[in-house]
C-alpha cells in the first residue's frame, strides 16, 4: 500500500511540479523509508523465486523466501554477471518483457542481455527526471545527446526522463565529436549528454572552434579524471556532472549533485550493500532491485569497488550517496608488481603532460617474469614533450607514489614498459577495459627486433 502510494504521488507531482516530488520524497521519515525498502525487498524475493534460476538456487541452498526479512539473511548467496551469461536472461524472467538492452561485453567477452517492461522504463524515467531537475534542467532547455544508441539503456532512460520534463531533445547518437560540433551549432544546446571520453574530445574541439552558453554537461558510462572534468568545465564555463549505473540495473543507480562528491543513490528502487569492506569501508557494491517486475535481480554483484556514505550532504538532499568508484574487482591482477587495479595507474598518470584519459595496462609473462605494459594515448604538442619525457614522468610518479611497487621493479620482480600511442587508438568499444591479463606475450611483441618501449632497467632515478 505504502509502495503504491509513494509511486502515485511521485508521478502526480512530477507531472505538475518536480520540486514538489523531490520535497515529497524528502519528507518521508527515515524509519518509514527503511521499512519501505525492506517491504519492497521481501516482495522482490517472492517475485524472483518464480524464475527458473532463483527457484533452483533457493531450493539448492534451502532458502525459504517467506522467512527472509533482510539481505544479510541470505548468507553468501549473490547473483553475478557470470550467472546472467551462463544461464541466459530467460532464466531470470518472471514477467512479460517489452524491450531488451545489452552490456558492452568488455568484462566477460559476452554481452549480458537484460529484459524490461514499458512500466519499468517509465518508472526509471521519472526517477531520472527528478535527478536532472535537481541539477537545474527545465522545460525551456535545449538538450543534445551523444549517448551511444546501440543496445545501450541510457539513451532510452534519458529520452523518457526528458518527456516528463518536457525539454526539446535531439538524439544525435555517438557520432564523431567534430561532426557533432558542426551540427550542434544549429540547435545551440545548453545541456549536452555523452560519455566522458567523448565529451572530453568534443570539448577540445570547442576550445579551438568556439563555445556557446551552456548550463551543464552530463556524462555516464565510465569514470573520468578530476583534471579532465576541471578542464571541460573551464572550456564551457559550466558544471560537468556524472552519474553511475549499469545496464543490469536499468540505468541510473546514482547521480551527482552540485557538490560532486559521490552519487546520490536511488534508494527507492534499490537496496545497496558493500561486500567484504576494508577498514575504510570500501568493498564491492551489491544491489537488489526493488521495483522490477520482469527480471528482478537479488544481491547483484556490480564488480565496482566503492563505499556507502550516509553522512548528510551539503546540498541538502536527504538520501545517502555512493562514493566515487575506485576500481573493479574483475580488473584487479596479482603479478610481480603487486596487487594492481586501475586507480593505481590513474594516480601514476596524474599531471603527466600530454597524456589523455585513455590508457590501458596489459600484463603477461615473458622469460619467466611478469611484464606490465602501460599504454597511454598522448596529445600532439609543440612543447618538447616526447615519448621519452612522458615515460620519465610516469616512472618518477611510480617511484614517488608507490615505493613498494618501485622496490619490486628494482628487484626485477617485473618488467615495466610504457608505450605512447596516437589519440583515439585504444578504444574499440564503448567502454575501455583498463587492465587486461594476456597470459602470453602479445603477437606484436614476439620476436620483434625493435621495441617502441624501453626496458625497465634502462631508467635510473
Amino acid at each position: 500500500m505504502l509502495s503504491k502510494l509513494t509511486e502515485q504521488l511521485e508521478w502526480l507531482a512530477l507531472r505538475t511540479r518536480p520540486d514538489m516530488a523531490i520535497s515529497l520524497v524528502s519528507s518521508i521519515p527515515h524509519s518509514l523509508f527503511t521499512n519501505l525498502q525492506l517491504m519492497r525487498f521481501r516482495e522482490t524475493l517472492r517475485v524472483a523465486a518464480r524464475s527458473p534460476f532463483y527457484a533452483a538456487e533457493f531450493k539448492k541452498r534451502n532458502i525459504d523466501v517467506r522467512k527472509i526479512r533482510h539481505p544479510e539473511q541470505l548468507g553468501d548467496f549473490y547473483t553475478t554477471g557470470k550467472d546472467l551469461v551462463t544461464h541466459g536472461p530467460e532464466a531470470f524472467v518472471v514477467g512479460r518483457a517489452d524491450t531488451a538492452f545489452e552490456t558492452t561485453g568488455t568484462t566477460s567477452g559476452v554481452p549480458k542481455t537484460v529484459f524490461f517492461s514499458h512500466r519499468e522504463l517509465n518508472a526509471m524515467g521519472r526517477t531520472s527526471a527528478l535527478g536532472l531537475y535537481q541539477l537545474g534542467l527545465r522545460r525551456e532547455d535545449v538538450v543534445l545527446s551523444a549517448f551511444d544508441v546501440s543496445f545501450w539503456v541510457s539513451p532510452a532512460v534519458l529520452r523518457t526522463a526528458l518527456q516528463y520534463l518536457g525539454c526539446f531533445h535531439v538524439e544525435a547518437g555517438k557520432i564523431p565529436p567534430l561532426e557533432f560540433y558542426e551540427r550542434a551549432k544549429r540547435y545551440r544546446p545548453n545541456v549536452i549528454f555523452g560519455e566522458p571520453s567523448w565529451l572530453a574530445q568534443f570539448s577540445r574541439i570547442a576550445a579551438v572552434e568556439g563555445t556557446w552558453p551552456v548550463k551543464f554537461l552530463f556524462a555516464g558510462g565510465e569514470n573520468i579524471a578530476e583534471e579532465t572534468r576541471i578542464e571541460v568545465e573551464r572550456i564551457w564555463n559550466a558544471d560537468y556532472y556524472l552519474n553511475y549505473g549499469q545496464t543490469e540495473s536499468f540505468g541510473v543507480i546514482g547521480v551527482e549533485c552540485s557538490e560532486k562528491s559521490g552519487y546520490h543513490r536511488n534508494d527507492l528502487n534499490f537496496l545497496f550493500e558493500i561486500v567484504d569492506p576494508d577498514t575504510a569501508g570500501q568493498g564491492e557494491l551489491v544491489y537488489t532491485t526493488l521495483t522490477r517486475e520482469v527480471m528482478p535481480l537479488i544481491r547483484y554483484r556490480s564488480s565496482d569497488i566503492t563505499s556507502l556514505v550516509d553522512d548528510p550532504c551539503p546540498c541538502g538532499l536527504f538520501i545517502g550517496r555512493i562514493a566515487k568508484i575506485v576500481g573493479r574487482c574483475d580488473e584487479m591482477i596479482v603479478c610481480g608488481m603487486g596487487n594492481i587495479s586501475p586507480w593505481i595507474f590513474s594516480e601514476i598518470l596524474r599531471d603527466v603532460p600530454t597524456v589523455t584519459d585513455e590508457w590501458q595496462v596489459r600484463v603477461w609473462q615473458e622469460d619467466y617474469r611478469d611484464v606490465v605494459e602501460l599504454r597511454v594515448e598522448t596529445e600532439p604538442t609543440n612543447n618538447g614533450h616526447t615519448p621519452h619525457s612522458v615515460e620519465q614522468d610516469i616512472r618518477q610518479n611510480l617511484a614517488r607514489l608507490f615505493p613498494d611497487f618501485w622496490n619490486n621493479l628494482q628487484m626485477k620482480l617485473f618488467d615495466f614498459r610504457v608505450t605512447t600511442m596516437p589519440r583515439m587508438s585504444l578504444r574499440t568499444e564503448r567502454k575501455l577495459r583498463r587492465i587486461v591479463s594476456l597470459g602470453s606475450p602479445p603477437v606484436e611483441e614476439i620476436g620483434s627486433p625493435v621495441r617502441s618501449v624501453r626496458k625497465s632497467d634502462a631508467f635510473t632515478r
